[in-house]
């Protein structure tokens, strides 16, 4: 099981360090001009290599709307999994296949490309494959979010990434 506690004290730094980018007033209103004011940073280990997330708003790891996104980079897996709490993804830029389950079968997967969404409920197995150009996915929910791997053999803290 995974909490995004972890990336916490990261996403206030990015905060803090993107302040010409990401504008706030004292009522919580958060703005970003576009997609070259997001700041990036490396995904924890339970995410494939190269992947990167960043916190527009919240914190998953507490209770309260959040949203982040995440660079998926081209071919890579994130294998079947859960999330605790409802989910809502979508899709930015490029391309993933998205699949319902708790194995990746073609049956089961649906590519998804700019704009396209899913909402899932929770503990709703589901797996993502990036496609050649990689990916960028919004994630928005309400925390604290965890992320529990259906084979924690497939969780990338047990291979050499």
């Amino acid at each position: 099981m995974f909490s995004f506690r972890t990336l916490s004290a990261a996403a206030l730094i990015c905060t803090l360090a993107g302040g010409s980018a990401l504008a706030q007033t004292g009522n919580d209103v958060r703005i970003i001009p576009g997609a070259d004011s997001v700041a990036w940073q490396p995904a924890p280990p339970m995410f494939p290599s190269g992947t990167r997330l960043s916190f527009l708003y919240g914190s998953a790891d507490k209770a309260g709307p959040f949203t982040l996104r995440v660079m998926i980079p081209a071919g890579s897996v994130i294998p079947p999994h859960t999330h605790n709490m409802d989910e809502m993804l979508t899709v930015l830029g490029g391309s993933i296949h998205h699949y319902i389950g708790p194995t990746i079968t073609d049956d089961q997967g649906k590519v998804l490309t700019a704009g396209g969404f899913v909402h899932l409920p929770p503990n709703v197995p589901h797996a993502l494959k990036a496609g050649t150009q990689g990916a960028i996915v919004q994630v928005s929910g309400t925390g604290p979010f965890t992320m529990t791997y259906v084979n924690p053999q497939d969780d990338p803290r047990h291979t050499n990434r």
